[in-house]
């Protein structure tokens, strides 16, 4: 396994160029299953069937020299792996052109397969003028509650300075009281709030906690749902809707 140097990037043709006023996002760890046939033929049916304008996705493996996932959907993807031809991270998809992006590592490796953790960062216009910042990560799963602090830390000190609408969505590997703890206190300085989805029995959890989050801040959330995916995924999904301020 190697450690990856660069992020991989999918640029297609947009019709709008802004998000529109009413958007909706999609937050799902694939479990590494997304190059299957028939996982690309569903997740196209969500896509459709929810209105989806933004997609945030954890464990994608793709190939670089044959990317193949989301034909609508520009996307970026903040490798945390690569394995013979095949590359595995986070990705950030959007049906509106990307106005930049950048990714993170995680300080730390996990202890036992010892490779790193990703987040990725994209900035999307919004149909007010603004610009989203869209964050999504799939959080160090293997360490103590010390080094999860500084690292979903390191995150968050990568964005305090903008100023203006923002969602921080993923899998946060909060599977205990003390990184729930951590979490929702670095959201609160943040001035995020939390997603409370409807069906969260759905979503995937650890001892009752809950493993995957939509935080946002400066767009208005106009519905949410748990979407069960189990027949493609060990995690369920995440939908959203939200409206520009």
């Amino acid at each position: 396994m190697l450690k990856p140097e660069r992020m991989i990037r999918s640029v297609n043709s947009h019709r709008n160029q802004t998000l529109p006023s009413e958007f909706g996002l999609l937050c799902w760890n694939v479990h590494k299953q997304n190059l299957l046939p028939h996982f690309n033929r569903y997740l196209g049916e969500l896509l459709e069937r929810y209105s989806i304008d933004l997609i945030a996705l954890q464990e994608v493996k793709i190939n670089p020299d044959a990317v193949s996932i989301c034909e609508k959907f520009h996307f970026s993807l903040a490798p945390n792996m690569k394995f013979f031809a095949h590359m595995y991270g986070v990705l950030n998809g959007s049906l509106v052109p990307e106005k930049g992006a950048f990714s993170l590592l995680s300080i730390h490796q996990e202890s036992m397969i010892r490779t790193h953790k990703s987040a990725i960062f994209s900035y999307y216009p919004l149909h007010n003028g603004g610009m989203l910042l869209l964050v999504n990560l799939h959080a160090i799963n293997f360490h103590t509650s010390k080094v999860y602090h500084r690292e979903i830390e390191t995150v968050f000190e990568k964005i305090h300075h903008h100023q203006g609408a923002m969602i921080v969505t993923g899998d946060f590997n909060s599977w205990n009281h003390k990184r729930m703890d951590i979490l929702l206190k670095l959201a609160e300085r943040m001035h995020l709030s939390a997603v409370a989805m409807e069906h969260e029995h759905l979503i995937k959890s650890f001892m009752k906690y809950k493993l995957d989050h939509i935080f946002y801040r400066g767009v208005k959330l106009i519905e949410h749902t748990v979407i069960d995916v189990k027949r493609c995924s060990d995690h369920n999904a995440l939908y959203a809707r939200f409206g520009s301020i």
